[in-house]
């Protein structure tokens, strides 16, 4: 009877940790199957498109979740930033470019600040921050839309061998040095440390605080980037730059495995996995000319499936991914 239950709960635990990526590749073939142009490479293409800006503001908030914190202002820091650019575009391209980093390095530093030394809760600071930062950057660009520079532009159209676009070899290259900091570095092994146990965390000497602030400058960072890759690729900025991002990005990370209550989650292959979901479903069901109000609503459903597995698996005993 043991060995039965034992068993049992071995196949349980095997689908909660890989029930995603037999989803994903279940959909593929679904898709690939009702709809000709689905596995095309020229649909590929924008699948990749469409996926590289939450693929990289989805990599920096990774690192806020895993520890117990959120960040969700990382959208209205994804315009902000796109916002720099355009009022950079008459300087060189680096000049924008640098502009945009360091809107999401002040962004990361202020949101970390308050969170962690005047011990602010993270969703109600973020939330308030999201709406200021959106109100600063429709101050800035008037609310309309703006062209950035030729340059810039430029940029953003490469594509290598016709099919990799740069932006989203952009996003993948910031997503595999995230998954790096947090499997090789000792501010990866913190982050996993206080997410799992912030008192423990402390005890051992880890320096709580400054770990929690370093993830918000990433977080803050990584969602500048999405915005600067955003206006790269369109030309221009525009009022719906990153809006809605922050909610796109949590459900991607917690549907790729990152818990909600912190201390377990990976950048690849779980946020990307989660993110290529999303991009996956909304592209697969557009293929077949389903009505895009459908979106949301499929989207709702795995949503709160990946909610409720995340509450099964920390049922289980913990352990760092």
């Amino acid at each position: 009877m043991r060995s039965a239950v034992r068993q049992w709960e071995t196949r349980a635990g095997a689908v909660l940790d890989h029930g995603l990526y037999v989803l994903l590749a279940a959909l593929i073939l679904l898709f690939g199957v009702i709809s000709h142009s689905f596995l095309t490479i020229s649909n590929w293409t924008q699948i990749s498109i469409a996926a590289c800006f939450l693929l990289t503001a989805s990599a920096g908030l990774t690192l806020v979740m895993i520890t117990g914190c959120i960040d969700v202002s990382i959208g209205s820091i994804a315009y902000l930033a796109a916002a720099s650019v355009y009022l950079t575009a008459g300087y060189p391209f680096f000049v924008s470019i640098l502009s945009a980093i360091l809107v999401g390095v002040g962004a990361g530093l202020l949101s970390g600040l308050l969170v962690s030394y005047f011990g602010m809760n993270s969703l109600l600071t973020t939330l308030g921050l999201t709406i200021a930062y959106r109100g600063i950057s429709l101050l800035l660009t008037g609310g309309t839309m703006h062209p950035v520079g030729d340059v810039i532009s430029r940029l953003g159209k490469i594509e290598f061998f016709g099919v990799l676009p740069v932006v989203f070899l952009v996003s993948i290259a910031v997503m595999a040095v995230l998954q790096i900091v947090l499997s090789q570095t000792k501010l990866g092994a913190y982050c996993y440390a206080i997410g799992n146990s912030e008192g423990a965390a402390e005890k051992l000497g880890v320096p709580v605080k400054a770990v929690k602030l370093g993830a918000f400058c990433v977080s803050g960072v990584c969602g500048a980037i999405s915005g600067l890759l955003s206006s790269m690729y369109l030309g221009e900025i525009t009022t719906f730059t990153g809006r809605g991002m922050e909610f796109q990005a949590v459900a991607a990370v917690v549907i790729g495995g990152t818990s909600l209550f912190g201390g377990r989650g990976n950048v690849i292959p779980g946020t990307f996995a989660g993110v290529l979901l999303l991009i996956i479903i909304s592209n697969g069901l557009g293929t077949r000319g389903v009505s895009p109000y459908v979106y949301p609503f499929v989207a709702g459903v795995i949503i709160f499936i990946a909610i409720y597995l995340d509450s099964l698996k920390n049922s289980r005993p913990l352990a760092r991914y």
